[in-house]
């Protein structure tokens, strides 16, 4: 992983809210954008720019299912990845 992508996933998971998500979806079901909000007490676009920005990194996957994205855990995760989820887990 070059420094600039190691910069970018450290600075993902500045927000206790992406924690939160990540802490969430770590029970590997899919959720809509409108569920994760529901369940980490936060805004609709809030909640979406979270998970866009998560998904970019590597954490998430999506997959649309006619008008509604579903997000989930990446499964293939690096190793790099799974020790934070790891720490993730444990912390909040």
């Amino acid at each position: 992983m070059k420094l600039r992508e190691l910069e970018n996933v450290y600075r993902a998971l500045v927000g206790r809210k992406r924690l939160e998500i990540l802490k969430l979806l770590a029970n590997g079901k899919e959720y809509t954008v409108g569920d994760v909000a529901k369940n980490i007490h936060l805004s609709f676009k809030s909640t979406s720019k979270h998970l866009i920005l998560l998904w970019q990194v590597g954490f998430l996957e999506r997959r649309q299912a006619g008008y509604v994205g579903l997000y989930s855990l990446n499964v293939r995760l690096t190793p790099v990845f799974k020790v934070l989820l790891d720490q993730v887990r444990r912390s909040l």
